[in-house]
């Protein structure tokens, strides 16, 4: 019998040894992401998370010289979608106000900006579900921010793309909006990142119509919720609201927490709120919003993820838990706690006065870090608190 046991943790130690071999060589040996499509951009996310000290090597080298990078105001597209145009786009462009006038833009409407992450474009399905959404429950403005020419360069070289890199400043986006866009159509000698040039955009749009400031909600995933973060900070007046759908933690608090400057901050908008759920790995552990909500603990392995695509799966979760709760106004009911064990022993309240809806319909005037379950598949929401 011992021999028997011997030979079968002899087996299973040559196994483990073996599985470990293979699996280290496919990630040695997989394929990079020169064309996104065919691979899940958080895999690249993930490369970095499992090798932070690159981000250490790169922060001051390789990505440090970015004035290089050919990227321009024109290599990002202004996507409006309306009940009068649900399938089919209307392109905007900065400083083009007869084309901005002849759209169906209304600025009586609330305006939703929705911005993809890293390794995506436009028409990824994520942004056009929330699009959908938005547009089947009320009168909206969407926009979707198409900046696959930045967001399709190597991770670190898209991290740099969303921080501060101009030459000339914004230029706190000037007494003149037009004078200011002229500048950053032509100007060869400045090189402005994402968050400035869609901050120009937002600054365009309030010139030429009535729109307010505080009806602008911005919603960025993984990278783009930094993006996101860089917008407001640019912004000559405070957006009403920003969300950060599991921001990007690597390279911006992995290996080391980068400055609020850099990143998705409270101070960025009147109201941020942040859906972690890929906490401490690809997305961000530490709170950041007025709003911190995480559900299932925030981190991976989400409800319903596969083990083998965990991280990724969680990632991505964010972005489905906000689209359902466009049209569920009260599936995410979170309860507010200090930890996770807390919530699960149930030593926090569940009254009113302690609880918040996570997702759209979230009450601006909430604040704290907030915990709830949900389900492992569609409809994820379980509704009120029991």
């Amino acid at each position: 019998k011992n021999i028997t046991m011997s030979l079968i943790a002899t087996f299973l130690i040559f196994l483990f040894l073996n599985v470990s071999f293979n699996i280290a060589e496919l990630l040695r040996n997989r394929p990079s992401i020169p064309n996104f499509q065919e691979h899940h951009p958080e895999e690249g996310l993930l490369e970095v998370f499992l090798n932070p000290t690159s981000i250490i090597a790169n922060d001051r080298t390789t990505i440090g010289n970015i004035i290089d990078i050919d990227f321009k105001t024109e290599d990002i597209n202004y996507e409006l979608y309306t009940k009068d145009n649900k399938e089919q786009p209307v392109f905007l462009r900065v400083g083009d106000a007869t084309q901005l006038k002849d759209s169906p833009f209304n600025s009586e409407w609330p305006t939703k900006i929705i911005i993809h992450g890293w390794a995506e474009s436009g028409n990824a399905f994520w942004l056009h579900d929330i699009r959908r959404n938005y547009l089947n429950v009320g009168d909206y403005n969407v926009i979707c921010v198409d900046w696959f020419a930045g967001s399709t360069k190597e991770y670190l070289t898209s991290v740099k793309l969303t921080h501060q890199v101009s030459k000339m400043h914004i230029l706190k986006i000037v007494e003149s909006v037009h004078f200011f866009c002229k500048n950053i159509m032509h100007n060869q000698n400045s090189c402005f990142q994402v968050g400035e040039y869609v901050a120009a955009f937002i600054e365009f749009l309030g010139s030429e119509t009535q729109i307010s400031f505080d009806d602008i909600h911005v919603v960025g995933h993984s990278l783009g919720a930094h993006v996101a973060g860089h917008i407001g900070n640019y912004m000559s007046k405070k957006l009403g609201r920003i969300t950060g759908l599991d921001p990007a933690g690597p390279a911006f608090e992995t290996p080391y927490l980068k400055g609020t400057e850099e990143r998705l901050d409270a101070a960025d908008a009147n109201f941020v709120d942040v859906i972690h759920t890929c906490a401490g790995s690809l997305g961000f552990l530490r709170p950041i919003g007025h709003a911190d909500f995480y559900p299932n603990g925030g981190t991976f392995r989400q409800p319903g993820c596969p083990v083998f695509s965990s991280q990724i799966c969680s990632h991505g979760r964010s972005h489905q838990f906000f689209t359902e709760s466009i049209v569920y106004s009260d599936g995410f009911v979170a309860v507010k706690c200090s930890n996770w064990m807390d919530f699960q022993l149930g030593k926090c309240g569940d009254n009113n006065l302690s609880t918040a809806v996570m997702g759209e319909f979230i009450n601006p005037n909430v604040q704290g870090i907030f915990y709830l379950q949900t389900n492992a598949q569609p409809p994820f929401g379980k509704g009120k608190i029991k």
